[in-house]
């Protein structure tokens, strides 16, 4: 599985004033899916990615600065 930094994920929910806890309600997962996914022990699924997009007005043109960014060091 490939490694994806969701940092600015992470910014953009914040941003938009949301906890994680509401953002994955909003996305139809439970938290600790979309803990797992975060932290690259779990993928996203298409349509949770497009649900995410919609939910933080993320256009289809910037989808990949938040959800294909790919890691640059391993821990």
């Amino acid at each position: 599985m490939k490694k994806y930094d969701y940092s600015k994920l992470l910014g953009l929910i914040r941003e938009r004033g949301l906890t994680q806890d509401e953002f994955a309600a909003k996305i139809g997962i439970c938290p600790s899916s979309l803990c797992q996914k975060i932290h690259n022990r779990r993928d996203f699924r298409q349509e949770e990615i497009v649900r995410s997009c919609v939910v933080l007005g993320i256009s289809a043109a910037d989808m990949h600065k938040y959800f294909f960014c790919g890691k640059t060091l391993e821990n």
